[in-house]
């Protein structure tokens, strides 16, 4: 498996994977640079297949660029699984992975973001009892500082809603991959496998 390559994030790319709008109405300008790496430095490069053994542990997340480096902005990260329990009856779509709020924009990219922000709901790795599934990482921009409520079910989170609630700016970056039980997949990332 590569460390990174793959398709540029970008809304036509989305809409293909239908990220646009099985998870958000929109994403938002401009795009920031986020990375997500994986043990041994495995990038998540939007729309390639990852095996679920590397995805098992919680990811680095790096801000990057230069509305990160002079901001006192803070933003919230979070990774959903929109096609749970199988793509084709989604019915507890989605399901939250990972949620960290008030991560400061300022966070070097050799931090945990984790550390640096609120850790709300703990990472979960994939496990997708049937079918493809897409795993779909956000960046959030924050008003101001925020606080969540303890979330005890992981099903049926609503990012839209979520977005209201806390005040967020579409998505301003973002990164997805998919994975499946059994054999591995290997995809280019310009179309869906599906």
């Amino acid at each position: 498996m590569a460390k990174s390559s793959g398709a540029p994030l970008n809304a036509e790319l989305l809409k293909a994977w239908k990220i646009i709008p099985d998870v958000v109405d929109e994403v938002g300008e401009p795009f920031l640079d986020m990375r997500v790496l994986y043990r041994d430095q495995i990038e998540v490069a939007s729309g390639l297949a990852m095996r679920l053994a590397q995805t098992q542990g919680k990811p680095r997340v790096e801000l990057r660029g230069r509305p990160f480096e002079s901001s006192g902005d803070l933003y919230t990260v979070m990774m959903v699984d929109p096609d749970a329990p199988s793509p084709t009856n989604p019915t507890f779509r989605n399901f939250l992975h990972w949620l960290v709020i008030n991560i400061p924009g300022q966070t070097p990219p050799t931090s945990e973001i984790w550390e640096t922000g609120k850790e709300v709901v703990s990472y979960m790795g994939p496990d997708p009892p049937e079918g493809c599934h897409r795993y779909v990482f956000l960046l959030f921009k924050q008003k101001g500082e925020i606080k969540v409520d303890p979330i005890e079910d992981r099903k049926l989170f609503k990012v839209e809603d979520f977005m209201k609630q806390h005040q967020l700016s579409p998505p301003m970056g973002g990164s997805y991959f998919y994975a499946k039980r059994g054999d591995e997949l290997e995809h280019t990332g310009n179309q869906p496998p599906f």
